[in-house]
C-alpha cells in the first residue's frame, strides 16, 4: 500500500490561472450585457398593454358586444376624452374661471419633457365649460389625440399618465373649486400609474424578503449580496429581451406579466444559487484550490439546475394554449425569465465566487481539512483487492479494509 497522499493542489497552477482569467472575462461580459439590457428593462412599462378588452379572446361575449357597439357610434377612435369635473358654484364667475382653465391648460408643461398638454390635444379641440343643472358643478371635456399618446415621452415613460397629471395640476389651481379628472383618459392614466407603482413596490419587496432569507441561511454579512446581485443581472437580461419582443409586436405584455416576471426571476435565481453555493462550500473542504472545488461543484449542479429549469419552462409554455391573451402572453415572458436565471447562475455566479475566494464565507470560512485520508496504490487491484463505491470508513479484524474518499477496497 502506498503512503497517504492528499487532494492538495497548487493555488497558482497554470490551469487555475487560466480559469481565473476566464472568470474575469465572464464577469466583464455580463456587465456589458446588463449595461445594454438594464436600460431596456427600465422601459418595460412603455410597452405594456393594460387595456382589458385587448386581452379578451375573440369568442368572449364582451368582445362581441364591443364589436357590435362600434357599428352604432360615429365616435372617432383616435380621440381619447378626459373629463374634468369642477365641484363648486356654477355661476358666471365660476364658469369664467373654468373657461380660463381651458385656455391655460394647453400651455401646461408635461413633467420630464419639453412638451405641453396642447401637443396632445386633438385637432380643433374646443374646451367649453358645461354647468350642471343644479348649479353645483362644471364639466369640461378635454379631447386628447390617441395617436400622439401612443408615442412614449422623451424619458421613455407612457405619455398618458404624465399628460393627465399636468391636467390635474392645472385644474387644482382653479380657486373655489374641487377638481377631479375622470373619463376614459383619466381611468386609463390611473391604470397605467397603478401598474407602474405596483411593479416598483413588488420588486422592492421581493428583494427585501429574499435578502432577509439569504442572510438567515448563510449567516454571513457578505455572501448574501452575491446571489442577489446576480439575480438582478438575470432580471435585467430577461426584461431587456421581453422589451424588445413586446416593442416589435412578437408578444404582449401587461402589468401582471411584468410583476410576475420580477418575482419569478429573483426566486428562481436565488434557488439555483443556494444549490451551487452549498455544493461549492462542501467541495472547498476537499480541495485546497478554489478553482478545482468550483469545477467539481459546477459539474454536480449543472444537470439538476438545467433539468429543473427546462421543466419549469415547458410548463410555462403550456400557458400559450390559453384563450385569454393575458395568460397566453405570460407563458413566454416567464419562460424567458427562468432561462435568464439559469444562464446567469451557471456562468456569472461561479465566476464571482471563484474570483473572490474563500473569505466571502466569513465568519464560517470553509478550510481544506480532509488532509489525513489515505489513498490506495494504483496497482491495488493487481494484488487481489476488490473495489466498490462506498461512502463510509470501515474496519474489521477479520478482513483487511482500506477506504479512499468513498472508494472502498477489501481483500478476502
Amino acid at each position: 500500500m502506498s503512503e497517504p497522499t492528499t487532494h492538495r493542489t497548487a493555488k497558482t497552477s497554470p490551469k487555475g490561472r487560466k480559469f481565473l482569467w476566464g472568470a474575469i472575462a465572464v464577469i466583464i461580459a455580463w456587465f456589458a450585457i446588463s449595461g445594454v439590457a438594464g436600460p431596456l428593462f427600465g422601459k418595460l412599462s412603455s410597452v405594456q398593454q393594460n387595456d382589458n378588452a385587448g386581452f379578451l379572446p375573440s369568442s368572449a361575449e364582451s368582445t362581441k358586444a364591443s364589436e357590435l357597439a362600434t357599428k352604432f357610434t360615429s365616435q372617432d377612435t383616435s380621440i381619447l376624452p378626459a373629463l374634468v369635473i369642477f365641484t363648486g358654484p356654477a355661476d358666471q364667475a365660476g364658469i369664467a374661471a373654468v373657461g380660463e382653465f381651458g385656455v391655460a391648460v394647453a400651455a401646461a408643461p408635461v413633467l420630464g419633457t419639453d412638451s405641453t398638454v396642447g401637443d396632445y390635444l386633438a385637432d380643433g379641440a374646443q374646451l367649453i365649460p358645461i354647468p350642471s343643472q343644479d348649479g353645483n358643478a362644471i364639466l369640461m371635456s378635454i379631447p386628447l389625440d390617441n395617436d400622439a399618446l401612443a408615442k412614449p415621452l422623451e424619458n421613455e415613460k407612457p405619455a398618458l399618465p404624465e399628460v393627465v397629471k399636468a391636467i390635474r395640476a392645472q385644474a387644482g389651481d382653479v380657486s373655489g373649486f374641487e377638481s377631479h379628472v375622470t373619463g376614459v383618459g383619466g381611468i386609463l392614466a390611473d391604470l397605467f400609474d397603478s401598474f407602474g407603482s405596483i411593479d416598483t413596490s413588488l420588486l422592492g419587496t421581493t428583494l427585501a424578503v429574499v435578502s432577509i432569507i439569504l442572510i438567515a441561511v448563510y449567516r454571513s454579512p457578505v455572501l448574501w449580496i452575491i446571489p442577489l446581485f446576480c439575480s438582478v443581472i438575470a432580471l435585467s437580461l430577461a426584461g431587456g429581451v421581453v422589451y424588445l419582443l413586446a416593442k416589435n409586436g412578437i408578444l404582449d405584455l401587461d402589468g401582471q406579466s411584468q410583476g410576475i416576471l420580477s418575482v419569478l426571476v429573483i426566486g428562481a435565481a436565488t434557488d439555483y444559487a443556494l444549490l451551487l453555493i452549498a455544493r461549492y462550500r462542501e467541495e472547498l473542504h476537499h480541495y485546497e484550490s478554489r478553482v478545482d472545488a468550483m469545477v467539481k461543484a459546477w459539474k454536480g449542479v449543472v444537470e439538476p439546475i438545467t433539468a429543473s429549469g427546462l421543466t419549469v419552462i415547458s410548463g410555462l409554455l403550456v400557458l400559450g394554449l390559453s384563450d385569454l391573451k393575458s395568460v397566453r402572453s405570460l407563458g413566454p415572458v416567464a419562460a424567458i425569465g427562468v432561462l435568464a436565471a439559469q444562464l446567469v447562475m451557471l456562468t456569472m455566479l461561479p465566476a464571482i465566487l471563484v474570483l473572490l475566494g474563500r473569505w466571502i464565507f466569513w465568519p464560517k470560512r470553509p478550510t481544506h481539512d480532509d488532509l489525513g485520508w489515505p489513498t490506495p496504490s494504483p496497482n491495488l487491484d493487481h494484488y487481489g483487492y476488490n473495489t466498490v463505491d462506498c461512502y463510509v470508513i470501515c474496519h474489521s479484524a477479520k478482513d483487511e479494509w482500506v477506504s479512499h474518499f468513498g472508494r472502498l477496497h477489501w481483500k478476502p
